[in-house]
This record gives C-alpha cells, structure tokens and sequence, in this order.
C-alpha cells in the first residue's frame, strides 16, 4: 500500500489555512504549524474555519500544531505559507530543525506559495529559502488562487515552478486535487515575479474601479500594468511567456477584477476616501501589495527602470497624491508609442 503523502504547511493565516483545508480533502496527511498557540489551540478544539468561508476540517487528515518538530518530521513537502516580511525567520528557525532530520536522505522538498519580496534585501521568496536552507530543491506555487472561490469549492489552476523539473513534476503529483490543477514550469523567476508585481497593479486596478472611471481606463490600465510587470521581470531574468501565462495574466485579472483581493479592495476603498490605515483596520489582515510597491519603487530607482503605475501607487500608499491626482498623473505622461 503506497504511504499517504505528508504535507507541513508552515503559516496559518488565511491562505495556509485554505490549502490546508484543499489538502487534506484530498485525504494527504497535512500538518499545520503556527507558532500562534491561541489561535492552534482553537483549532485543534473546533476543526472549523468561519472565514471566509465557513468550513470544516476532516481530524483525521489534518494535524494542528505549534511544534514545528512534529510539523516537519518525516514530511515530504514544506509549504510556506507566512507573510513576506516573515519569512526569513521561519527559515532560520526551520534550518535549525532540518539540521536534525533523522533521515537525511530523503530532504523535503521546500515550497513557496508566498507573493512578495524582501523590504530590506529586495529578494523574492525562493531566494531567501535557498539562502537560509541550502542543499534542498525548492518550488514556487503561484497562480489566479483566491482564498474564498477555493474554499468554496470552486475550480481553479495554478503553476508549480522550480529549476528542477523533476521537483516540480512530483509536486504537481501530490498537489494536484480535484479543482485545483497545476502546471509545471521551469521559470521561478517568472513565475514568482508575476505573483508578486500583480498586487501592485491590482491596487491601482482597485482605484480605477472605485473612482468609477469605467471600462475603458481599466483595460487601459490592467495592459500597462502586464507591460510594466513584464519589462522588470524580464529584466530580473523571467521568461516573457511566463508573464502571458496563468502566474502572470492570470494571476493579474483574477486580482484586477475581484473584490475578493485584498489588494484591489485597498486601491477601491482608498479611492472612495478611506484612509489607509482605517482599511488595514477594517480588513484586519496583511496586504502584501503596500510591502511590494515600496519594494519595486526602489528596485526601480536601483536599476534604473521606468515603473510608472507603481511609483504612483506609492505616491497615493504614503499620502503625497489622492487616488485621483495619482491616476491622472498616468494618463497626462508624456506621449509615447506602445
């Protein structure tokens, strides 16, 4: 009889808990750690999930933890799920319990599914696995993945990308559940970026919406907004297929055209006046998009590259142009062909 595949899953906030769930209907053994003992306590007693979709976990494919030992041992796949301000340290701590793995032949097979970059370094997520827990393959999991639309059961694909395709292609095989189908690839540059520089677009996607300046400016917008994903990506070393496929196009109108994304709401409510700090507020939870523009904004002055709607971004995030001069800016720059 072939062993059930273990899965760690490392971050319980809304999207480790909505692939732990995905997961372990597929009867895969998952295991979640957070370091939050409160909130795995609550779990462990309810196995329900009330937002943003009231669920319910199966105990017998699901394993609530604050011990990271337990989480990990004799685990196939660790997916990381955390924020991307956090994720070097749950590296760090993680290296310190792999450093003990009782089989050190059979190395878990590292996983991203987190979209940002590194405020102080700039880096992308796999960069910062691979710097903190070397000599182990690592993926990138990346794609139109709403939380909601998931835990309501409903179909979606995404792209599991790494440098080894046959890492990549044994993820796939563990991973894959009903509705949820995934690619492989080979471009984790790509792949990554366009999960990453999608939220900022979708931002300002938000306040086009939110100002109601209809149809035409949205398109208008979303096209740039694949352009300018597209020309820092490809720069960084991305494959420019990679931006036209599901972890880039894909990802950008599921995020662009979905009150559903956290990003875009921040760009519709801030358009509509709110402040940004009433929204983090009412939302009560972390938009990566506010890290990632900033991010971006200085990789743009780094290297030297033009990035139009993210710099205005920027400028309404911090409160030096409203919503309305910031998108207005856009649409008076100087004439240029496309």
């Amino acid at each position: 009889m072939t062993k059930t595949p273990k899965i760690s899953i490392i971050g319980a906030g809304s999207w480790g808990l909505t692939l732990s769930w995905l997961f372990s209907q597929a009867n895969n053994n998952v295991f979640l750690y957070s370091r939050n003992k409160e909130k795995i306590e609550t779990l462990t007693a309810s196995h329900k999930l009330a937002k943003p979709v009231k669920v319910i976990f199966d105990p017998k494919t699901i394993t609530f933890t604050n011990d990271l030992a337990e989480a990990i041992v004799d685990t196939q796949i660790i997916l990381f799920c955390c924020t991307s301000q956090s994720l070097r340290e749950a590296t760090r701590t993680l290296a310190k319990h792999l450093l003990h793995n009782p089989n050190p032949q059979r190395k878990p097979i590292l996983v991203s599914a987190v979209k940002g970059l590194e405020l102080d370094s700039l880096k992308r997520m796999s960069e910062i696995i691979e710097k903190e827990i070397p000599q182990h393959q690592i993926c990138v999991l990346s794609g139109p993945n709403l939380a909601k639309e998931i835990l309501q059961g409903l179909p979606t694909a995404t792209v599991i990308a790494s440098t080894n395709i046959d890492s990549a292609a044994k993820v796939q095989q563990i991973l894959s559940v009903s509705k949820f189908r995934l690619y492989t690839n080979t471009d984790v540059i790509g792949v990554e970026l366009g999960g990453t520089l999608k939220n900022v677009i979708a931002i300002a996607a938000g306040c086009v919406d939110g100002l109601n300046l209809g149809a035409n400016a949205k398109a208008a917008l979303i096209t740039r907004g694949l352009a300018e994903m597209s020309r820092l990506a490809v720069y960084l070393g991305a494959k420019q297929s990679t931006l036209s496929g599901l972890a880039g196009m894909g990802d950008l109108l599921a995020t662009c055209t979905s009150p559903l994304s956290r990003n875009y709401h921040l760009g519709m409510e801030m358009a509509k006046g709110k402040s940004l700090q009433s929204v983090l507020k009412e939302t009560g939870a972390i938009i990566e998009g506010i890290n990632t523009t900033e991010a971006v904004c200085k990789l743009s002055k780094k290297l030297n590259i033009e990035l139009p709607i993210a710099k205005l971004v920027q400028a309404f995030i911090d409160g030096s142009l409203s919503p309305t001069e910031a998108i207005m800016t856009l649409m008076n720059r100087p004439l240029v062909s496309e």
